[in-house]
């Protein structure tokens, strides 16, 4: 995969996806739900099957965050990577970085430590790149700082 994205003169300096915790706490639900729909119709024979489909859900849900979000930091550029039934690529060259804002849900924060990084460049109202539910926003936002002025230094030089 990643030779599909990535040039051969280019490294990947940070490779990361949807925080652990944030996938994870979505399969764990899954499988409380599963567990107790299984449980429930097991004692009271009765018909709770939409439950035990609420928990398959949410744990596909959970893998599906892990398996389709693919983010890279590599020397010239930032890449976002989505795959799942279809792809969707974005890079974004270092010195076209206009905006980089942190967003963080209170509850994600607290109890998850994720939150979005959002990257703006000049020209579009929007983000053109948003890493959703990561681990730790702040420090690859600093990361991502550091890696911006070394590359921008490196090409006025």
């Amino acid at each position: 995969m990643k030779n599909k994205i990535i040039s051969p003169n280019e490294k990947i300096l940070i490779e990361f996806g949807v925080a652990k915790t944030y996938s994870g706490f979505w399969i764990f639900l899954g499988l409380l739900i599963l567990f107790g729909g299984l449980i429930l119709t097991l004692f009271f024979i009765s018909d709770f099957w939409l439950i035990i489909i609420l928990g398959l859900a949410l744990i596909a849900y959970g893998f599906y965050l892990r398996l389709a979000y693919f983010y890279f930091l590599t020397n010239k550029r930032i890449i976002f990577y989505y795959r799942f039934f279809h792809t969707h690529l974005v890079s974004i060259d270092y010195q076209k970085i206009t905006d980089i804002n942190v967003k963080e849900n209170f509850l994600e924060r607290i109890f998850l430590g994720s939150g979005n990084l959002a990257i703006n460049t000049a020209g579009t109202p929007k983000e053109e790149i948003v890493f959703y539910h990561i681990a730790n926003p702040h420090l690859i936002k600093r990361k991502l700082d550091e890696i911006k002025i070394g590359v921008l230094q490196n090409s006025k030089l």
